[in-house]
């Protein structure tokens, strides 16, 4: 009899193969559990790439959320004040003083000259005219008598030269005429004594009394000149205007004054200070670049 059923070495058994046949090793499967292990950590950390990218593109929650997360009650308290309008900032001061401008008063005056169309040489009644000034204490100063208020078209005017002594600012002049209305009169500044070249302040027509005559622009010099135009009436057929006092107004504007206020001469005198200069041997100031010493 042949060891081999039905007698074919190579006729399998109809039972198939044996328990074992067909599955992995040992060693296999410990390589499917390590490709397995290996996927799982890349894809965690895929994961976690991908988690942190939209937290830091995102960003920090921003305090009003936590906060209004954290005290639901504070949020309607903090809505109002954020919908009340915040003061406006007050403009922040300049850093540049303004200088403070001079004291205006009543200024002293120097001297004071009768005075004619050709200047203080051909003044009415010279000898009076220094007691109307700085409280005109003495007898009132007069002008010539004249047929007509305009001097009998002998001349076009006269009147009361004032010198202040040095250079002010005019504001107002005070007069203390006659009672009798009807006289014109100017009030000219400048720094010059001449009739053409002062140039009028102010103004007052038919006037008489109290006369307070204020100047309109800015008038600054040493000397004021009260000019009358046209006479008031004194006595029948006469024509005469009398001062009792005359007051000027105003404001001292000596060097030291214009160099401390002005920003152009405080810029001058720091040039001038800055400039070099020499001193040779013949005794004569030079300036300009030193020499080398």
């Amino acid at each position: 009899m042949s060891g081999y059923a039905n007698g074919d070495p190579h006729h399998e058994s109809a039972e198939g193969p044996g328990p074992g046949a067909g599955r992995p090793g040992r060693a296999g499967r410990k390589w499917m559990a390590a490709i397995a292990a290996l996927i799982a950590l890349f894809v965690a950390l895929a994961s976690y790439d991908l988690i942190s990218t939209k937290l830091a593109s995102a960003g920090p929650p921003s305090v009003s959320r936590t906060a209004a997360a954290a005290a639901p009650g504070a949020t309607g308290a903090a809505s109002a004040r954020s919908a009340a309008p915040s003061p406006s900032p007050a403009p922040a001061s300049s850093s540049t003083a303004t200088p403070a401008s001079d004291a205006v008063g009543a200024l002293e005056v120097a001297y004071a000259a009768a005075y004619g169309p050709d200047g203080t040489s051909d003044g009415d009644h010279p000898e009076t005219a220094a007691d109307v000034i700085n409280g005109g204490d003495g007898p009132a100063w007069s002008s010539h008598w004249y047929t007509s208020p305009e001097f009998g078209n002998l001349q076009p005017g006269t009147g009361l030269l004032l010198d202040m002594g040095e250079t002010v600012t005019v504001s107002s002049l005070r007069l203390v005429l006659g009672a009798a209305v009807g006289a014109d009169v100017q009030v000219q500044v400048g720094n010059t004594p001449l009739l053409a070249e002062l140039p009028v302040a102010a103004s007052a027509s038919d006037v008489g009394g109290t006369v307070q005559l204020p100047v309109t622009a800015p008038a600054s010099g040493r000397y004021v000149l009260i000019w009358f135009t046209q006479l008031p009436p004194d006595s029948p057929g006469k024509f005469q205007v009398s001062v009792y006092s005359a007051t000027v107004y105003g404001a001292k504007r000596t060097l030291s004054t214009a160099v401390g206020t002005s920003h152009r001469a405080k810029t001058m005198r720091s040039v001038i200070i800055q400039l070099p200069y020499r001193h040779d041997d013949c005794g004569a100031w030079h300036f300009g670049h030193t020499a080398k010493r």
